[in-house]
């Protein structure tokens, strides 16, 4: 794939900043690519002004079907066989203009690797619709993180999808980390045995906004695993709330589903609500959840305030002590960085 370089446009400081420092980097404004720096000419990656793609990825969800047939962009990247891509790929949606309707398909194919590195970016008053949809094929691997940055008015929905077949390794590691009112589903789907899922999810909630988050893995095979870990912070009047299941079918033995949520709320208006599921058809299987959810600790609050810091410095403290658990799976320095500069940014 030939490398292109248009001039970037400001897009907040933070994003623009990150950009420079990294290579093999995709941005994608209002539709259309600006930059490419990707050097890997045996993954294809191109927009589609057609939907030749939706028979791969049909969808019974309305929600992803009325996106199929609406996207004002559609972005398609392949990975051939036994593919082990070297870089991370790293694609930026930025939103300038108009609303945001992305649809995103990814083909992993037998024995292939890719991490794939999504950030959404939106400062103006847009909707906010992305699907992503994924197949991941024997023995292939997807590394798939995902930061989201909004504004206050911004309203977005994001449902991520992954189709995982016999000794695939799908994992989606999010961070929810916008302003505005949003709705975060992500499914995995193990179709084959010895196929391993994971989600882990943190999200910030605060100001009066609004956010839901719902993690499924299904399993639909034997010899399966899956696990989901989501960790969120509700502050001010924010409403936050994590929705996770793990589903067995019948006859899918020797199969697990592990879940765990973590939250912290701070203030006493504010709301975190943890509603983890298992959903068991089979006695041969091995299934676990768990949720610890409560206020900020005061004797904490307190011992950090006499130790020198200000009261939104103590709290500053303890809410990265809980989101802690995604930086530590980010590979990516730069990335580290940048989530924790959204941090710093959303907890001024």
């Amino acid at each position: 794939m030939m490398a292109t370089d248009h001039a970037i446009p400001t897009q907040g400081t933070i994003v623009h900043e990150l950009i420079d420092q990294l290579k093999h980097v995709i941005i994608i404004q209002d539709g259309t690519i600006i930059k490419n720096t990707v050097k890997d000419d045996k993954i294809t990656i191109r927009l589609e002004d057609n939907q030749t793609f939706i028979k791969t990825f049909e969808s019974d969800n309305p929600i992803v079907s009325k996106n199929q047939k609406e996207a004002t962009c559609r972005l398609h990247i392949h990975v051939p066989k036994h593919h082990q891509s070297p870089h991370p790929l790293h694609v930026f949606f930025l939103q300038k203009d108009t609303d945001l309707k992305h649809n995103i398909s990814l083909e992993i194919e037998a024995g292939a690797f890719l991490t794939y590195n999504e950030y959404l970016h939106a400062q103006k008053d847009v909707t906010i619709d992305v699907v992503s949809q994924a197949l991941v094929a024997h023995s292939a691997i997807l590394e798939y993180h995902g930061i989201a940055n909004f504004d206050h008015n911004t309203v977005s929905s994001i449902h991520r999808i992954a189709r995982a077949h016999d000794n695939a390794r799908v994992l989606y590691k999010t961070a929810q980390m916008g302003h505005g009112n949003t709705h975060q589903d992500t499914w995995i789907n193990l179709l084959g045995p010895m196929a391993y899922g994971e989600i882990k999810t943190v999200a910030l909630a605060n100001d009066a906004q609004e956010a839901i988050i719902k993690s499924l893995i299904e399993h639909s095979a034997k010899h399966t695993e899956g696990l989901i870990e989501q960790y969120g912070v509700a502050a001010d009047t924010s409403f936050l709330v994590f929705e996770g299941v793990g589903k067995i079918h019948k006859g899918m033995k020797q199969s697990h589903a592990h879940q765990h949520n973590k939250g912290v709320v701070l203030g006493p208006l504010a709301r975190l609500d943890a509603n983890p599921l298992l959903l068991i058809d089979e006695y041969d299987v091995e299934a676990s959840h768990g949720a610890a959810i409560g206020r900020i600790d005061e004797e904490q609050l307190y011992y950090l305030m006499s130790r020198g810091l200000s009261e939104k410095d103590a709290q500053r403290l303890i809410i990265k002590g809980y989101l802690a658990p995604l930086e530590t799976l980010m590979k990516n320095d730069d990335m580290k960085e940048h989530f924790q500069r959204l941090l710093q940014q959303k907890t001024q």
